[in-house]
C-alpha cells in the first residue's frame, strides 16, 4: 500500500466534510439573517453583529468562526472583526443578484434525507420519487434557479435566437415543460406581454407558488397546467418550446421529445437547456463532474427511475442530447453560443 496515496486520500476526503459540514453552516448563517445582517455592513465586532442580528453571542462567535475559517468571511485579527465582501455578498445574501447560490444550502439536506431511498433501490429497485423529497426541495430548486433565470433568460439567453425573439414581441404561443415553481414562465410573460404562455408541470405544491406569482404580478398572459410533457397539447401548435434543466429528469424523454416535436409549429424552435457536462465519464472527471453524477444518483435519476423510467441521468452530454432529438424527429440541433458553467443550450429545431 502506498502510504502517500493514503495520506493523500485523506486530506481529499476531510477536505469534502469540511465542504459539507460548511454548507450546514452557510444555511444557519442564511435561514437566522445572519447573511443579509452582514452584507454591505463593512467590518463588523461580535458585539455589533449581535446588537444588529439579534442572535445569541455564543452561536454568533461558532458560526462566524466557522465562516471565517472557512473564507466565506473576511477576518481582520487587530481588530477582531468580521467581513462579508460584496462579491461573496453577491452569492449567499441577495436573492436578486444572479451569482446567488443559496439555494443549494438548502437543497443539499433534501438529498441527504433520500440517501435510505436510494439504498433501498440500488438494493431492490424502483428510486425515490419526487414526492418524497417534499415541499422544502421545491422551495430549495427554485431558489437556487431563479434569480439567474431571471435575470438572464430574456436578457442573455434568448437573445442568441433573434428569430425566436422577433416571434415572441410579436405575439406567440410558448410552452414552458417542467416549469416548476414559475420563474421562467413568468419571466417570459413579463418580457412578451403580447405572447401567451403556459407553464407545465406534474408538481401541484410548484404550481401552487408559480400561480401565486402570477396573480401577484398582474400576469394575464401566464397561465399553469398540471400536466404531464407527454400530455402536452399539439394543437394548436407552439411557436417555442422550453424546457430548463428537465429532460433528463423524466421517465420518458424519449416520449417527451416526441411529443414535442408534434407539438411544435413547422417553424418553431425547441430551446433544450441540460446540465454541462461532456460525452463520456473520461470527460467528466472533474469536480462538477462529480456534482452531476452524485445529484443525478440521489436526486435526478432516482426519480425517474421511481416512475419506472429510463433513468438518463444529469450528466449527459451534446452527442447523446443531438441523438435523442434526431431520434425523435428533429432535423436540426446546434448548441448555442451561451457563456454558462453549469448549462448547455441548444436549439432543436423541425
Amino acid at each position: 500500500m502506498d502510504q502517500e496515496r493514503v495520506r493523500a486520500f485523506m486530506e481529499q476526503f476531510m477536505g469534502m466534510t469540511t465542504g459539507a459540514a460548511l454548507l450546514a453552516v452557510c444555511e444557519v448563517a442564511g435561514r437566522t439573517g445572519l447573511l443579509r445582517t452582514l452584507a454591505e455592513r463593512g467590518p463588523r465586532t461580535l458585539g455589533e453583529i449581535r446588537t444588529e442580528s439579534g442572535l445569541q453571542e455564543r452561536y454568533l462567535r461558532e458560526t462566524l468562526s466557522a465562516l471565517a475559517a472557512g473564507g466565506v468571511l473576511h477576518y481582520e485579527p487587530a481588530g477582531e472583526t468580521f467581513e462579508l465582501r460584496p462579491e461573496v455578498a453577491a452569492c449567499l445574501a441577495d436573492e436578486q443578484s444572479p451569482y446567488f447560490l443559496g439555494g443549494w444550502t438548502q437543497f443539499l439536506p433534501a438529498l441527504y434525507r433520500a440517501i435510505p431511498g436510494v439504498v433501498r433501490a440500488m438494493r431492490e429497485g424502483g428510486g425515490v420519487s419526487y414526492a418524497e423529497f417534499g415541499s422544502e426541495a421545491v422551495e430549495a430548486i427554485d431558489r437556487a434557479n431563479s434569480p439567474g433565470m431571471r435575470v438572464l433568460l430574456t436578457r442573455k439567453w434568448l437573445p442568441t435566437l433573434p428569430e425566436v425573439v422577433k416571434r415572441l414581441e410579436e405575439g406567440g404561443r410558448v410552452a414552458d415543460i417542467g416549469c416548476g415553481s414559475g420563474t421562467s414562465t413568468l419571466t417570459l410573460a413579463q418580457a412578451y406581454p403580447r405572447s401567451e404562455i403556459t407553464g407545465y408541470d406534474i408538481d401541484a405544491t410548484a404550481l401552487a407558488r408559480a400561480r401565486s406569482a402570477a396573480e401577484r404580478l398582474g400576469l394575464a398572459n401566464a397561465r399553469f397546467e398540471q400536466r404531464s410533457a407527454e400530455d402536452l397539447p399539439a394543437k394548436p401548435p407552439f411557436d417555442l418550446v422550453t424546457a430548463f434543466d428537465v429532460v433528463h429528469d423524466l421517465a420518458k424523454p424519449r416520449a417527451v421529445l416526441r411529443r414535442i416535436r408534434d407539438a411544435l409549429a413547422g417553424d418553431g424552435t425547441f430551446l433544450l437547456v441540460e446540465p454541462a457536462a461532456g460525452d463520456s465519464l473520461a470527460e467528466n472527471l472533474h469536480p462538477g463532474g462529480a456534482l452531476l453524477y452524485s445529484i443525478s444518483t440521489l436526486y435526478c435519476m432516482t426519480v425517474s427511475l421511481s416512475q419506472g423510467g429510463e433513468g438518463l441521468g444529469a450528466a449527459y452530454g451534446p452527442k447523446q442530447a443531438e441523438a435523442l432529438c434526431r431520434e425523435a424527429g428533429f432535423a436540426r440541433f446546434r448548441r448555442l453560443d451561451v457563456d454558462n458553467p453549469f448549462n448547455a443550450f441548444y436549439e432543436v429545431r423541425p
